[in-house]
């Protein structure tokens, strides 16, 4: 008996992640929409270390990539490399990573919750309810909306969802087996090398561990690292090799000034908005003084940071309204949870609330309310779905032990009769009809609105032109595709040592006052020019071919070639200077 509920259980988990890997790799290449220039430039990093060994900068084997003057951090190109060898350079190469990535999460999930539950386990979870919390919990993020859309782009955010909790369940395996704290350190480690939110979070989720799980849990926190640090110096040492080379390349590799240009303490408006509110106080009778007090850098930072902050806990963020941008694959007015969660998630807190024993759920609680930190200290459109990744495991669980919740109360109340009854014919009903209107959301809707954040028609765009490029003289893309010479290089699978020795002449933007590369005019690569397209100095002219947005172009031009966006309007205009 035993042995066949062990069989099907395995066999359920099995079902699990081959849904999760169908879910996430077919029709990659296509869905999400377009191929961002972001991910075109971690698809070229990976396709230049192949050839070079060096970036697209001539950077050998960067741990931070300059990119655009964004600063990048590595793991993604990295993990890109295999596929673009085996593949070639293309979109599916470059996002099945975080395809299969994604699927891999969806086990490592289970395996993270079943230790998890299990670890001082004091009779409040029985075997029974410990396992149907972990398949649950795989399969909430086998058919999450905010997971699979994360996993079919070449999104750096989502590898997290990975390598935390794959760093949880080897850290709760090595408090009884140390060698699988060497996983747990390297998994810890990679993490510091994903992106940019995980990074900050990732110290924090090493301290949960020590304050929660650790033998000599009776000591205070300080006595309790001196412990940890005694009884586990492989993980101690691994770790602090990795977080130290993390400080280092924040320091001298340039992601530091990434991320102070991203603070809310750097606001955009260089703090206009904190003096003109203040001068609306004097003008209205307030005192200076007084005015100083209420409009100030401190009170602006404050308040943006506890708007920011709650906003990622907010159900209507969770369950309503989802991601704030489409360019993440995501769908802005669609929760990034299903709406039925919302119960799951109320039940999961009442249980919460009456439960004796914090261990487990006090954990993922913390979990989650720690993990807006990154994001809440960001500037943005609001709703970052890609900076809030490192939620997503825990706030799965959340969901997956409120489903036990009901779970275990229908069964209880009901017969087995009606509780089969229930299940089938309400709660799984629920669950399909949720993850199809999810899926013809995405599927049909999708792409019509989010074509343009996606920056669809660039591979159109790009393979026509290179199919003409040789009747003229100069190309010119307009810089309001932002950074379009990335499309060029990956589309035309540009050779990386004439790339790599056309970069070594922009890195003069730097020298110029810009922060981003296309901020610079005129940049080149091979024939082709980047920069601002000037109609007037282009008319008339032969061997010109301007490639712009439709709105940079009179009415009446007459263009060579004109894509358009999934909805019928146009993308690109592809002009040549004498039809102006």
């Amino acid at each position: 008996m035993i042995v066949r509920k062990m069989t099907n259980r395995k066999f359920f988990l099995i079902l699990i992640l081959f849904l999760a890997l169908i879910l996430r790799v077919w029709g990659i290449s296509s869905y999400p929409v377009g191929f961002t220039q972001d991910e075109a430039s971690l698809g070229y990093d990976a396709y230049s270390l192949l050839h070079t060994s060096k970036d697209q900068w001539g950077e050998n084997w960067p741990l931070v990539f300059r990119s655009f003057g964004d600063f990048k951090l590595p793991l993604y190109s990295y993990l890109a490399i295999p596929s673009v060898a085996v593949f070639g350079l293309n979109e599916f190469s470059v996002r099945l990573p975080n395809a299969l990535m994604g699927t891999l999460a969806v086990l490592v999930i289970y395996l993270m919750v079943g230790e998890l539950f299990r670890y001082r386990n004091k009779s409040l979870f029985t075997n029974h309810q410990i396992e149907l919390l972990s398949v649950t919990a795989a399969f909430l993020l086998a058919i999450s909306p905010w997971h699979i859309s994360l996993s079919r782009g070449a999104f750096e955010a989502n590898l997290t969802t990975l390598f935390i909790p794959l760093g949880v369940w080897a850290f709760l395996r090595g408090i009884e087996k140390p060698k699988w704290m060497i996983l747990a350190a390297v998994s810890f480690g990679l993490n510091l090398f994903s992106y940019h939110a995980a990074r900050l979070f990732t110290p924090v989720v090493v301290v949960l561990l020590l304050m929660f799980f650790q033998k000599g849990a009776g000591l205070s926190l300080i006595n309790r690292i001196k412990f940890f640090l005694n009884r586990y110096k492989v993980f101690s040492f691994i770790f602090l090799i990795f977080f130290s080379i993390t400080v280092l390349t924040v320091i001298f590799g340039g992601a530091g000034k990434r991320g102070a240009d991203i603070l809310i303490s750097n606001p955009t408006d260089k703090w206009v908005a904190v003096s003109d509110r203040r001068y609306e106080a004097v003008l209205l009778g307030l005192p200076d003084q007084i005015a100083r007090i209420y409009s100030n850098k401190v009170t602006y930072v404050v308040n943006l940071f506890l708007k920011n902050y709650f906003s990622y806990l907010s159900p209507y963020f969770l369950f309503f309204q989802g991601a704030g941008e489409w360019s993440y694959g995501m769908i802005p007015g669609r929760g990034v949870m299903y709406t039925f969660e919302l119960i799951f998630a109320i039940l999961a807190l009442i249980s919460f609330i009456r439960k004796k024993d914090f261990y487990p759920l006090g954990f993922i609680f913390l979990w989650i309310l720690l993990s807006p930190l990154a994001p809440a200290i960001t500037k943005g459109p609001g709703y970052a779905a890609n900076r809030i990744a490192v939620m997503i495991p825990a706030i799965v669980t959340f969901s997956a032990y409120g489903f036990v919740v009901l779970s275990d109360y229908l069964k209880e109340k009901l017969s087995k009769k009606m509780f089969r009854l229930i299940i089938l014919g309400v709660i799984g009903p629920v669950f399909l009809f949720s993850f199809l209107a999810f899926a013809e959301d995405y599927l049909f809707h999708a792409p019509f609105k989010a074509a343009e954040a996606m920056h669809y028609g660039m591979k159109d765009a790009v393979f026509y032109v290179g199919s003409v490029e040789r009747k003229f003289d100069e190309i010119r893309f307009s810089r309001s595709f932002s950074v379009p010479h990335i499309s060029v290089a990956f589309y035309n699978q540009w050779d990386p040592i004439d790339y790599q020795n056309a970069s070594k002449d922009w890195l003069v933007y730097q020298e110029k006052g810009f922060s981003y590369l296309d901020q610079m005019e005129g940049y080149r690569l091979g024939e082709y020019t980047f920069g601002s397209l000037d109609i007037s100095a282009s008319r008339g002219k032969r061997g010109i071919l301007l490639v712009g947005k439709p709105a940079e172009f009179p009415i009446d031009v007459v263009a060579e070639k004109i894509v358009y966006f999934p909805n019928g309007t146009p993308a690109v205009k592809i002009v040549k200077g004498d039809s102006l």
